[in-house]
């Protein structure tokens, strides 16, 4: 609640603006990164000494290496980084993208999303009281969007897997691996956080279970498919942007789109490879010429 309160305050009180998508994207970015040495140079520091240019540039590769690897998470969630794709991001923007970076890593994002550990970076949501908080309170109540404190979550997930509620279907005892676990109306997704840590305190891998959310927010289903990605649930994820009611199909139609978005990845890569490969060759042709010459 720190990390959201200090954004939402830099963001407000900087004049972010209207597109809430920039601040809750940047610390989705950021939670997406760690320290890989501990005896290596801060990170966070790091981080801050950067120039505005290669503080943009950071957030833009932070998206483009997860997509790398799970664009379909990363495609779900564009809404959080599409800001990035601006031509010509301005001095103002610039210095609000810095404000909200140092204001998320001081009030100790990398605390709470920096351990190697999934166990320990998912015990609670980040994602979830950043984007209630910059929202107004009049949008919160409009889109009837409230925080579940990660301490209730948990206590619901505990009744869930005793009983089964909003389609989320855990035995307590002996959860079966392949099993589906799903809800409805996941918000940013902390019922099934807590879910994939009743597994975990079990001696089991989320990632041997299936996962799918569906929000009609998408700002909330984008934050559900990054935390999915920070709580390492494993391959069998999917998250849908819809009205469950109105469309029971939701998580089919994003199965769908998410192969669709791996197909796409895939002709990508065998066009940068044959690119790449392409220009190896020419290097080498010229290099014989110069030889020959």
């Amino acid at each position: 609640m720190r990390i959201g309160e200090g954004v939402a305050g830099v963001w407000h009180r900087q004049h972010g603006g209207p597109r809430i998508e920039v601040p809750i994207g940047i610390v989705a970015a950021l939670s997406l990164i760690r320290q890989k040495d501990d005896r290596g140079p801060d990170l966070k520091a790091q981080i801050l000494a950067q120039e505005d240019t290669q503080l943009i540039g950071m957030f833009r590769e932070i998206w483009s290496t997860h997509w790398m690897h799970r664009p379909d998470l990363i495609e779900r969630a564009r809404i959080l980084h599409e800001w990035l794709n601006d031509e010509e991001i301005d001095g103002h923007r610039a210095y609000v993208v810095r404000a909200v970076t140092k204001a998320a890593l001081e009030h100790g994002l990398f605390d709470l999303t920096g351990h190697a550990d999934p166990y320990l970076r998912a015990q609670t949501d980040v994602l979830s009281p950043v984007m209630m908080l910059v929202r107004s309170s009049g949008a919160q109540q409009g889109l009837g969007e409230y925080h579940t404190p990660a301490s209730v979550a948990d206590a619901m997930a505990n009744m869930l897997a005793a009983e089964s509620v909003m389609d989320i279907q855990l035995a307590v005892d002996d959860p079966q691996r392949g099993q589906h676990v799903h809800d409805p109306a996941a918000g940013s997704g902390g019922l099934l956080r807590s879910a994939a840590q009743h597994l975990r305190e079990r001696g089991l891998d989320p990632a041997d279970f299936q996962w799918s959310m569906v929000d009609i927010d998408e700002i909330a289903a984008a934050c559900a498919a990054v935390n999915s990605i920070i709580w390492q649930l494993g391959p069998r994820v999917t998250v849908a942007c819809a009205d469950s009611i109105v469309n029971p199909r939701a998580v089919e139609e994003a199965m769908k789109q998410a192969r669709a978005v791996f197909a796409h990845r895939d002709e990508m890569l065998g066009k940068a490879r044959i690119i790449a490969a392409l220009r190896q060759t020419q290097h080498l042709l010229e290099q014989s010429t110069a030889v020959a010459a």
